[in-house]
């Protein structure tokens, strides 16, 4: 077993739960949602879910999601084959009953009993006085960035129980008749507009009164993609960029410096951003794609990421030519990356340039003659003997 904790955009569990079911389907299928619950040791709740084994990923597992304050926590059983997990399954639902959440000392120290006290209500499902709580913190620690994080937070997670006929989706909950045992529609958790606005109004505040944090910048840019406001999200990400190019050495991360310079994390934040598109393979997002991803080739003209990406959406496009040209670029910047090589192997390749083709590939080879792409080299430079 192994634990870990959401990211800090998450705070109920549903939410992330249809997150990673969504992400993990193509490998693992559904699950089988919420096999059991019930409490921790404390009082938080807990479900689990069932992941059989498919035939794209041979191993059975188990995962514990278990609500805390202000965050999810999630513990996964792994079994090697059905065996092994029909005798210990039942561990993960034992460790989840003595499960203790411990108060982060940060907050205890602080001397701020805001963040505490905004637990203590959300333990309490005080939903009525959470929201004056946020008002007063934010009125009387205006120079605290949790203040605005946590109010954000707060209303983006806010979800409508949405009671319908339609068949249930990820992460929504199935309503079946007891007499018949047949589904007849589901609960989901639908986002709502006003509460996602008002999130947004209020990142944007604390842009302009703390604009070194950069986890807010990113933040903000987050709920517009959620929104689907790609216009607003791609503006947050050009004032982000705008302010490191001027400020590179007071840049942070939830209130810390960066441990790398900023001239490196920023590219490689624009290049997850693009990759949301990218990934969805369909026009319209594949050209919000080629803008995030000239926003860093423009920005970042000695950071190769951009360049590959725009490459990887002129290839798309079977513009073999100008994938070329920005893979070069990627290369003449990064010598020592066997990707752009291989990718400009390929893409010689559909150019018919069998030449540079192999000159590509086995320079490839030379440099990582065993690596993860030294097999995709190799297979590479067999065709071409056939040509």
């Amino acid at each position: 077993m192994d634990a870990n904790v959401a990211g800090t955009e998450f705070e109920g569990v549903n939410v992330f739960v249809a997150m990673a079911i969504k992400e993990m389907e193509k490998i693992h299928g559904r699950p089988k949602e919420k096999i059991a619950s019930g409490k921790t040791k404390d009082g938080h709740d807990y479900f689990i879910n069932e992941y059989p084994a498919t035939k794209t990923y041979s191993q059975w597992e188990r995962v514990g999601y278990v609500q805390l304050p202000r965050g999810v926590a999630f513990i996964v059983l792994t079994s090697r084959d059905k065996a092994s997990y029909q005798k210990d399954s039942d561990k993960l639902e034992k460790v989840l009953k003595t499960l203790v959440y411990l108060e982060p000392k940060s907050a205890i120290a602080s001397g701020n009993g805001y963040a505490a006290r905004y637990d203590q209500l959300k333990d309490q499902h005080a939903e009525a006085q959470i929201e004056p709580l946020l008002t007063e913190w934010r009125e009387k620690a205006p120079d605290d960035p949790d203040a605005w994080i946590t109010s954000a937070n707060y209303y983006f997670n806010q979800r409508q129980v949405v009671i319908s006929a339609k068949k249930p989706d990820t992460g929504d909950f199935k309503l079946t008749n007891k007499k018949t045992g047949k589904q007849t529609g589901s609960i989901s958790f639908e986002q709502d507009q006003g509460n996602m606005t008002r999130a947004a109004d209020l990142l944007e505040e604390a842009t302009t009164k703390f604009p070194d944090r950069f986890d807010i910048w990113c933040g903000l840019a987050f709920i517009y993609q959620e929104n689907g406001d790609f216009d607003n999200e791609l503006s947050t990400l050009k004032k982000m960029v705008a302010y490191a190019r001027d400020h590179p050495a007071q840049v942070k991360w939830q209130g810390e410096p960066l441990e790398e310079p900023a001239d490196k994390f920023v590219p490689e934040k624009l290049h997850e951003y693009g990759l949301y598109y990218e990934k969805k393979e369909n026009a319209e997002d594949d050209k919000r794609w080629f803008q995030i991803s000239t926003l860093a080739t423009q920005q970042y003209p000695n950071h190769a990421e951009g360049f590959n990406d725009v490459a990887g959406y002129y290839a798309d496009l079977g513009e073999w030519q100008k994938a070329r040209e920005f893979l070069e670029k990627a290369q003449q910047i990064d010598r020592k990356s066997v990707g752009a090589l291989i990718n400009l192997g390929n893409v010689s390749v559909k150019m018919k340039d069998f030449t540079s083709a192999r000159k590509y590939f086995e320079e490839a080879l030379k440099l990582e003659p065993n690596g993860q792409y030294a097999q995709e080299a190799k297979e590479a430079l067999r065709n071409l003997k056939k040509k």
